[in-house]
């Protein structure tokens, strides 16, 4: 072979590579191969489960951080390493992220105590320990609304639901904590959930127009937490979700 021809063929190789990276960016098609270690807090809840779910079947290897009396029935059946700790407990987050080499931690937490400072308090410690440990990226599902984000929507009256308007400035205050930390981070606002176990639409997309307020499912969700896994064009980026597809109410609910 001659010396052109060895030149030629490594740079056609890099042309080749760099193009399918481009175009995978673009796409939100997540460039990283299965078999990512992977962390997640709230998994055994209806929009964790649905990531973890993608997840295992994806090839990754799914922790997730549950406390000893969760309901892990969702999960029942998938190859999934439980941590047990309280998303509140220091110690217990430390040690869930110290127990492997997680690349990625994805929060799906839930308020279920009523605790209007509830992720301030459990982002200032995840995003702590996530730094300390080298976490490269954490993906958090929050909330449409959340702290300042709720003036877009002064017209929908959430100043009339008991508690609303507290648990948002609760949301935008876990996630102003998340942003200072330093680790690369996803946030992205779901509203308008339809029923537990509706499939994918297969036509949700992220956007970053926050005056965005339409349903979604948590399969699409899923899907769009897999897309941004280690993606850099998500990262440092808040997203709300664009379906048009899905009429508001669901079909069937009371309120229709």
């Amino acid at each position: 072979m001659n010396t052109r021809r060895r030149r030629f063929i490594p740079a056609l190789l890099g042309f080749v590579i760099g193009t399918a990276l481009a175009v995978a960016a673009c796409t939100g098609t997540p460039t990283s191969p299965a078999g990512r270690e992977i962390l997640v807090l709230g998994g055994a809840g209806q929009l964790g489960a649905e990531i973890v779910k993608l997840l295992v079947r994806n090839g990754d290897r799914v922790s997730v951080l549950v406390r000893p009396q969760t309901d892990r029935s969702r999960l029942a059946g998938l190859t999934v390493h439980y941590l047990n700790g309280d998303a509140l407990d220091v110690a217990a987050v430390s040690a869930a992220l110290r127990a492997k080499r997680f690349r990625v931690v994805i929060s799906a937490l839930r308020v279920e105590s009523g605790d209007i400072h509830f992720y301030e308090k459990a982002m200032t410690i995840l995003a702590a320990q996530a730094k300390a440990t080298g976490v490269s990226q954490i993906i958090h599902h929050g909330a449409v609304g959340a702290g300042a984000n709720a003036a877009k929507f002064a017209d929908l009256g959430w100043e009339r639901v008991p508690g609303l308007l507290d648990r948002l400035r609760d949301q935008g205050s876990g996630e102003a904590i998340l942003k200072r930390s330093g680790v690369p981070y996803t946030i992205i606002r779901n509203t308008r959930l339809y029923p537990d176990g509706t499939p994918a639409t297969g036509k949700a997309e992220l956007t970053t127009d926050d005056t965005v307020i339409l349903p979604m499912t948590r399969a699409d969700l899923a899907l769009l937490t897999a897309r941004c896994l280690g993606n850099v064009a998500c990262f440092n980026k808040i997203y709300h979700v664009r379906d048009a597809s899905l009429p508001w109410p669901p079909p069937g609910s009371p309120r229709n």
